[in-house]
């Protein structure tokens, strides 16, 4: 089966869609109807109920697990760790977090520093306020109707994490760097101010149904042709009701001949199904995201603090290409160690979606950002990082980056240096799109 025809199930427009399965092995014991709808979809099509109602895109939100897979994957969510870690693996925040929980490793530097021959291990878990209210109310967080209730919860993301040098000392020197020297521990919020890419936001609602307008129209033909296939059956046999079970070889054939006339309008309605929720996430991609976070790393006395707030903004050109900025005010708090510090900064990352397929959950991705900071009593440092991400199967959760970062100066010392590094990030909620939560079928 191909892809596509995979996320048919997501979109059931009030259909009854039942198990693939040759005609002679299609049950008796359950009445003419399951009969029927077996019959027809054993002719390769979808067997519809009736559709008349018009709020296809509330169903569809609140009764699967739709949202969830593309929210998951709708190319805005930080798995890294936040740009302030002084070994994250990225140097732009992103808009969103994981809806449930990540987690982030990244562990020594491939190739150390020039000015420090001391790497760093570092870790952080970050989570959304929606995954700390589903686990306070004992609630399943895939349930879709408590998904699409609580999405403002799905605004608040905390991060929590540690920065572990390989050695520490006390050395305090103007030639040592407190964030190569010290051990750190990094904290995060971030509020999603402007969640675009979110289907269930009700900003959203007039597109998504506009979307699913001859996904309706095709699922009323389509219930038609049903309606079409059930008249014909009863004119050829008039007790087909009480005998569907004892058909000689013959009147099956006959059987399917009758549903093969109404063939047409049902496989339509397979193939604009699983257009409209192409196009659905063609449009979502599209969408511009906003967001504010504060991020600390805070240390020791022997070593400085870090506090940066930056706005986020995420804009999608397609769902293969994504534009992320940032702009923030950060603040040294040097303690013991030297001056303050303080000033601006902002980023800027283009990420390409290397892998073609969109419903693969974990693509292989390339970024290109840049980075620059103006604070006092320092020189400007100014950033370009290329990064890879490789996915490490897809139904792991678990993805490879891997960074090369050329600075043209450390925190201290003006020297320019290029580094390598890598890690691994988890994302729950890319497992739960991966392997389809329970409760619904694969085609």
């Amino acid at each position: 089966m191909d892809m596509k025809s995979r996320w048919t199930w997501l979109v059931p427009l009030g259909l009854l869609l039942v198990t693939m399965a040759a005609g002679e092995d299609c049950k008796t014991d359950k009445g003419f109807n399951v009969w029927l709808n077996c019959r027809i979809n054993a002719r390769k099509v979808a067997a519809a109920d009736q559709v008349t109602s018009s709020n296809i895109a509330d169903k569809f939100k609140a009764s699967t697990h739709g949202p969830v897979i593309l929210n998951a994957t709708n190319g805005t969510r930080q798995e890294d760790n936040a740009a302030v870690s002084s070994n994250s693996n990225s140097l732009v925040d992103q808009s969103s977090a994981s809806d449930f929980v990540n987690l982030a490793l990244n562990l020594s530097k491939l190739s150390p520093s020039t000015a420090s021959g001391n790497n760093a291990n570092s870790v952080t878990v970050t989570t959304s306020a929606y995954a700390l209210y589903a686990a306070a109310n004992y609630h399943d967080v895939l349930d879709p109707a408590f998904y699409n209730r609580n999405r403002e919860w799905r605004r608040f993301f905390l991060t929590l994490g540690q920065d572990v040098p390989d050695t520490t000392s006390s050395n305090t020197s103007a030639s040592t760097d407190p964030h190569a020297n010290r051990s750190g521990t990094i904290v995060g919020l971030k509020v999603l101010l402007w969640n675009g890419r979110d289907i269930t936001s009700p900003r959203n609602a007039k597109m998504v149904n506009k979307v699913f307008d001859d996904a309706l129209a095709a699922a009323g033909h389509a219930g038609h042709a049903v309606a079409q296939i059930d008249v014909a059956l009863h004119g050829a046999f008039a007790d087909i009701e009480t005998r569907f079970a004892t058909l000689t070889a013959a009147e099956n054939q006959r059987v399917d001949e009758i549903i093969d006339q109404q063939v047409g309008p049902l496989q339509d309605l397979d193939r604009i199904s699983a257009a409209a929720y192409e196009t659905l996430k063609e449009e979502l991609s599209r969408r511009p995201q906003l967001s504010l976070g504060y991020s600390a790393e805070l240390r020791d006395n022997l070593g400085y603090n870090q506090h940066s707030v930056r706005a986020v903004l995420d804009w999608g050109f397609n769902p293969r290409l994504n534009w992320t900025s940032n702009a923030g005010f950060d603040f040294y708090d040097a303690k013991d160690f030297g001056r303050n510090r303080s000033g601006g900064s902002a980023a800027t990352e283009l990420q390409v979606r290397i892998t073609e397929d969109l419903n693969r959950v974990q693509p292989i991705l390339f970024s290109l950002s840049g980075y620059g900071q103006w604070l006092t009593n320092v020189n400007p440092t100014y950033k370009i990082q290329g990064k890879l991400t490789i996915p490490l199967g897809q139904k792991t959760g678990v993805t490879l980056p891997i960074s090369v970062t050329y600075a043209s100066r450390t925190d201290l010392i003006q020297e320019a240096h290029t580094e390598a590094k890598f890690g691994f990030t988890f994302d729950a909620a890319k497992i739960a799109a991966a392997l389809l939560p329970p409760g619904f079928k694969r085609q």
